[in-house]
């Protein structure tokens, strides 16, 4: 039985540049991306990673729909995200779509039980349904305790778990994160690690963009961009994690390396 894709990047090719200045003119170009292809099956935990430039954010952008590929197709459940436009586009992000950022990107004027809820309000859905499912997955990442409070009375790791649950409430196919666990202490970033584990086996897909590999080890399936290009992947198998970490931290002092070679 074939393989069900989520999520399909075909030939992503993303340059970023403007026209220099000068009597002769000329362009000034950087090339974000160049040929990728990336294909996450349902259920999957993908951790992507790279040096500072090396490409990642913009494949996470593309993917999520915030920028577009110069060349290329993303498609979500086989369907090709480029073609949606205006509303349809909107509507697509949020139901299909769940994002997590660095900065959890909470409404400070709404309870955390709101933030949460924001999405299901919208899209009006029913409010004893928006009730129950707010808080069965409140219950699933540990916060059940913090819904009636605003975000500046919660803690770092708090608003982040509040943000995965306002991520996952719309039963998205995709959750996409970009550094989540950046502005956090190791405590707190081990315990938002943990609450994606357990959204995954609740049948969340997740990709998450990363630059540690602490993080990245809690994943099924790494994959490193070097120069816009997919430079290579782990996969973790029936490896523990710790043993994931040392195969992820050797993979990117060999990459480094070459990196050094070449130069």
């Amino acid at each position: 039985m074939a393989p069900s894709f989520v999520l399909e990047a075909r030939g992503l090719s993303k340059t970023y540049g403007k026209r220099g200045g000068g009597r002769k003119g000329g362009f000034s170009q950087t090339a974000a991306l160049r040929d990728v292809s990336l294909a996450v099956t349902e259920g999957e935990m993908v951790a992507i990673m790279g040096a500072s430039g090396s490409g990642k954010s913009t494949l996470l952008n593309c993917i999520s729909t915030i920028d577009r590929p110069d060349e290329g197709t993303v498609l979500i459940d086989g369907r090709d995200i480029g073609r949606l436009k205006g509303a349809q586009l909107a509507s697509f992000r949020s139901r299909e779509l769940g994002f997590v950022f660095q900065d959890a990107n909470l409404l400070d004027t709404l309870t955390c039980f709101e933030n949460i809820a924001l999405s299901l309000t919208i899209r009006k859905v029913p409010a004893r349904e928006i009730d129950t499912r707010v808080r069965y997955i409140a219950d699933q990442l540990s916060i059940g305790d913090v819904l009636g409070k605003f975000p500046y009375q919660v803690s770092g790791g708090q608003k982040q778990r509040v943000a995965i649950a306002r991520a996952m409430v719309g039963k998205p196919r995709l959750v996409l994160a970009d550094e989540p666990t950046g502005a956090l202490d190791s405590k707190s970033a081990r315990q938002l690690l943990e609450s994606l584990e357990r959204i995954n086996r609740l049948g969340a897909t997740v990709v998450m963009v990363t630059h540690d590999p602490v993080s990245a080890s809690y994943f099924h399936r790494v994959v490193f961009i070097k120069d816009g290009r997919l430079a290579h992947q782990a996969v973790r198998g029936d490896a523990d994690r710790e043993s994931f970490y040392s195969l992820i931290s050797d993979t990117i002092a060999r990459l480094g390396k070459e990196a050094d070679h070449v130069r």
